[in-house]
């Protein structure tokens, strides 16, 4: 019903929800998966996965009711025209570990409720509208692999994300981020790739940079950076890109 419901509030749901009736199964509409989970004795069907990319959706999230779908592990809604914002009630999908939301129209801020997403290992929000500061909450996902947040509107300072040790791509690009790089980026030593270029960050380029020995792309250019290249960069034998 929840997903009925918010099929009900587009203007001209798409074509790929014409599957999405009443009278059959959720199990069997288009971009719907469910798994078996056990409970008790029985082992009902779940829906665990929504992946509806280029469907042509006009719609809100906030108009879905996510506490209804608490075994959602999977969403993918890239590039539709998914508008409004992103909502706090995010938070009720304990088992969510993929979000793809890039390319979309969505605004206001990031909700600081995503923190709350400890299955979380990817997060992509770019090509959005967000606005305000990247929360401070993201620093809690601590099974993340990949955040992406290119391409928004977000400002102020890079967060302390010391403690995403897993995190392998990390791109808060084309931004109007601000202050300092942090020094403890330098801990995050799965990191393959790291983009922020784009933003008017400024002030050094930090020299624990150059313990991230995984690190095949580093790429900061088109920032208001100063002072020299730290010499550890040398030690990031893996490079395959620089650009300061």
């Amino acid at each position: 019903m929840a997903l009925l419901n918010w099929k009900s509030t587009f203007a001209s749901p798409p074509l790929q929800m014409s599957s999405w009736q009443e009278d059959t199964s959720p199990c069997n509409w288009t971009g719907i998966m469910c798994t078996a989970i056990r409970h008790g004795r029985r082992m009902p069907w779940v829906v665990t996965n929504i992946s509806l990319p280029d469907a042509g959706i006009y719609g809100q999230l906030g108009e879905l009711n996510f506490s209804a779908l608490p075994f959602l592990a999977y969403i993918d809604l890239r590039n539709n025209s998914l508008h409004g914002a992103l909502p706090a009630s995010i938070r009720s999908l304990s088992a969510l570990s993929e979000l793809y939301l890039g390319r979309n129209q969505l605004t206001g801020k990031i909700p600081y409720e995503i923190g709350d997403l400890q299955s979380l290992r990817l997060l992509d929000l770019s090509f959005n509208k967000h606005t305000g500061q990247i929360p401070a909450s993201l620093n809690n996902l601590t099974m993340l692999t990949v955040l992406v947040i290119h391409q928004n509107m977000v400002s102020g300072p890079i967060p302390e994300f010391g403690r995403l040790v897993n995190l392998q791509i990390l791109q808060l690009s084309n931004n109007t981020l601000s202050g300092m790089i942090p020094k403890n980026l330098g801990n995050l030593t799965q990191l393959n790739d790291l983009y922020l270029y784009g933003n008017q960050l400024s002030g050094p380029i930090p020299q624990e940079l150059g313990g991230l020995v995984h690190l095949q792309s580093l790429q900061l250019q088109s920032n208001d950076l100063s002072g020299p290249i730290p010499i550890s960069i040398a030690n990031l034998t893996k490079m395959k890109e620089l650009y300061l």
